[in-house]
């Protein structure tokens, strides 16, 4: 049997301050000023002297609200596995890889205390260094501390709003003091867009990269012409034969003789 939900928390309103140091040498403390406020359904608004951010976590979206160009980006809130929640094995099927245990967070009760004369209950969150990849090794190149960072959160027992909160790390540190935290359900125009304001999506992916073509065959040679036949040489003329030569005439025949003639 499923566990109840927990309570709703109580609607409220506080003003905020966080201020940004980072740990590089010569960085200067850096603020950010905000008002928050939370409804009975656990929606969340957030007020930036430009933007806002309005959570509706029933509604598993987000709105980034523009006022200067009086745009609203709706983005869809990532689903929140439980814990513990590992789906059973199919028989005869491997079993999914286990990933590697994460470091430990130890978490630590701070009891109740005064703070701004509010009565505050505090926790804090200790998360064990995370190595960062190495470089490749230069010679003499200083080799930067890594630091566990530490969230130590203070919150009104009687609104559960925050009320101190500070973060060290490896980055430096962040500090945020919120005050003149008040009771009561913020007006329901809070969590609505401006009907005046544009609504906007998401910027488009990058177009992935045209692959690039197959390269061209090289063109064939052309192919050689074949070599003009020489002409067939004109025989040279027969001489001409010599001419037969002439008969020889046939001799006269001598003339017969003429009988003798006799006279009586």
């Amino acid at each position: 049997m499923a566990p109840p939900p927990p309570p709703p928390l109580p609607a409220a309103c506080t003003e905020c301050i966080t201020t940004l140091t980072l740990a590089a040498a010569g960085s200067l403390p850096a603020q950010i000023a905000y008002n928050m406020a939370r409804s009975i359904t656990g929606q969340i608004r957030i007020d930036y002297a430009l933007t806002s951010v309005i959570t509706n976590p029933a509604a598993g979206v987000a709105l980034l609200l523009d006022h200067v160009k009086k745009e609203v980006l709706q983005i869809k809130l990532p689903a929140v596995t439980p814990p513990g929640l590992i789906p059973p094995a199919i028989p005869g099927m491997p079993g999914a890889p286990v990933p590697p245990p994460a470091a430990a967070m130890v978490a630590i009760d701070l009891g109740i205390k005064i703070v701004q004369g509010i009565e505050v209950i505090g926790k804090r969150f200790t998360l064990p260094p995370l190595a960062p990849p190495q470089p490749p090794g230069l010679p003499g190149a200083p080799v930067l501390p890594v630091l566990p960072m530490i969230a130590e959160t203070w919150v009104s027992t009687k609104l559960l709003m925050p009320v101190l909160s500070r973060i060290t790390g490896s980055f430096g540190q962040q500090m945020c003091h919120c005050k003149n935290t008040v009771p009561g359900e913020p007006p329901p125009t809070a969590f609505q867009v401006p009907a005046d304001y544009k609504q906007i999506g998401l910027p488009p992916a990058p177009a992935t990269p045209a692959m690039p073509g197959a390269p061209a065959p090289p063109a064939m040679p052309p192919i050689p012409r074949a070599p003009a036949m020489a002409p067939v040489p004109v025989p040279p003329a027969i001489p001409g034969a010599p001419a037969a030569p002439a008969a020889p005439a046939p001799p006269a025949m001598p003339a017969a003789p003429k009988p003798p003639s006799f006279k009586f």
